[in-house]
């Protein structure tokens, strides 16, 4: 059998995320306030030990999400190490270092202009920083000393945040370069076959195919526990006559980045899952007029047995379930689970 490969136009499918990623810089920029007046008043001066409430929830999400990362990493190596056209490889390791670069862009912004917005000003600046300077990181006495990722600075807590934030941001870029990548491998095809070896190619491609939804469904939700983590720092340490007003600020920045994600995770998969159906159904209309009696094969059957029998319906119903859930716990409110 002849190495698989993708014909090279099909990586143009990465374009559509970033046509995503594009929409949302520009939405945070030009029509969400970075400058959010929340009073630090709201902040209780007693139980400060409160703040490790928060940050044992962003440790432990930071953690999960970067060990997921890197499996979505390991997971698009195995399938490059596989049997495989060069030019589809290096296509596949292209479209993923320039998923990561772009998803670099925004922290080599915030480094280069001091005055940059960043994310958490979104859910009051003030709030923000108050909350993470009731804590303290061991070995920093002063702004000057060092510790693991470097130097303490005024507020050694939220030093840690920004550092730990931006490393986070590094590895998503990475993970979701590899998921797009691995998605597009899916359509992965070999010249010469029967139509018999090509139907159990593309029920290869379609096992593949749903192993890469379930690993980006998995990355997605992690990404909103890890986002809400940071986003609910604060919170132990809010006033009670004050947590009903800002959780609602808060959910309501989860829910547009939820949105965000899943608009991502689908811009990639839904093109993949429907070019894969119309495979299925050429392939189909192929088998049926290769039999003696057309009128009486059984396109159903045939298709079953090589694991083609999902089509459109239930793809695009795979796409939205993973999704569905995420959205639907913001809209309607996460302040019992997160507070």
């Amino acid at each position: 059998m002849s190495n698989r490969r993708v014909e090279l136009h099909y990586f143009a499918i990465a374009l559509l995320p970033v046509l995503i990623f594009a929409i949302h810089e520009v939405m945070q920029t030009h029509l969400i306030a970075n400058d959010l007046n929340v009073p630090p008043e709201i902040l209780q001066n007693e139980n400060t030990w409160l703040e490790a409430v928060g940050r044992f929830r962003f440790l432990a999400a930071s953690w999960f999400f970067a060990s997921l990362a890197v499996l979505a990493v390991a997971v698009l190596a195995r399938n490059l190490m596989r049997p495989m056209a060069r030019g589809t490889r290096i296509a596949a390791i292209g479209t993923t270092l320039a998923i990561f670069a772009l998803a670099l862009l925004p922290t080599i912004q915030q480094y280069a202009t001091a005055s940059a917005p960043r994310i958490y000003h979104q859910v009051g600046k003030a709030v923000f920083e108050m909350a993470l300077s009731k804590g303290s990181l061991p070995g920093c006495l002063e702004p000057d000393d060092f510790w693991l990722l470097g130097r303490c600075g005024e507020i050694p807590v939220f030093t840690m945040f920004r550092r730990v934030l931006d490393i986070i941001n590094a590895l998503a870029g990475l993970a979701v370069g590899a998921l797009i990548a691995g998605m597009i491998l899916c359509l992965a095809s070999c010249d010469g076959e029967t139509v018999e070896e090509t139907a159990d190619e593309l029920g290869r491609n379609l096992r593949q195919m749903r192993q890469q939804l379930y690993l980006t469904s998995l990355i997605l939700t992690f990404g909103m526990f890890f986002a809400s983590s940071w986003m609910y720092w604060p919170m132990p340490l809010i006033v009670e006559s004050a947590k009903v007003h800002y959780n609602s600020l808060v959910t309501a920045s989860a829910l547009f980045t939820g949105t965000y994600f899943c608009l991502l995770m689908l811009s990639f998969y839904l093109p993949v899952a429907l070019i894969l159906d119309s495979r299925v159904k050429k392939l189909s209309r192929v088998a049926s007029r290769g039999t003696k009696t057309e009128d009486s094969f059984d396109v159903e059957g045939w298709k079953a047995s090589h694991g083609l029998k999902e089509g459109t319906g239930e793809f695009l119903r795979a796409g939205f379930a993973l999704t569905a859930p995420i959205l639907a716990s913001f809209a309607g409110g996460i302040s019992s689970v997160a507070v």
